[in-house]
């Protein structure tokens, strides 16, 4: 399994049949990376970077459903670290569960605050390079 998505197959992955034909693991890789279906903007001549920083602006919009679900993931394991918590308190099996929500919560509170980093630098206007 590659570890990214190629730029052909960026905009092909946009269509939920494609998507479909994935095997499993990359779809988990599409449905929690917010970033797999953008194109990477920093290789390649200057005219071909242009090009994937306007799709990566024009496509911005896909960034929100990443910033719900990943607040949906925070929110379940924030739920979920009292319980595990208490039941740590009487018998330590459950500190991992205890110590495992914890991480989750913490790395799905960095997931949103990096989307919604990315989603609104992908709004500003670029300035021109003056002459």
């Amino acid at each position: 399994m590659k570890p990214y998505i190629d730029h052909e197959e960026v905009e092909a992955l946009l269509t939920a049949d494609a998507r479909a034909r994935l095997p499993l693991g990359r779809q988990l890789l599409v449905y929690l990376n917010p970033f797999a279906l953008f194109k990477d903007a920093s290789c390649g001549p200057a005219s071909v970077r242009e090009r994937a920083r306007s799709y990566n602006r024009a496509m911005r919009w896909m960034l929100l459903p990443y910033v719900r679900r990943w607040t949906a993931i925070a929110a379940a394991c924030f739920a979920g670290i009292a319980p595990t918590e208490a039941l740590a308190g009487e018998a330590s099996v459950f500190l991992i569960p205890a110590a495992t929500s914890a991480v989750g919560c913490c790395v799905a509170v960095t997931m949103v605050a990096c989307t919604l980093a990315a989603y609104f630098l992908l709004g500003l206007r670029s300035r021109e390079p003056r002459a």
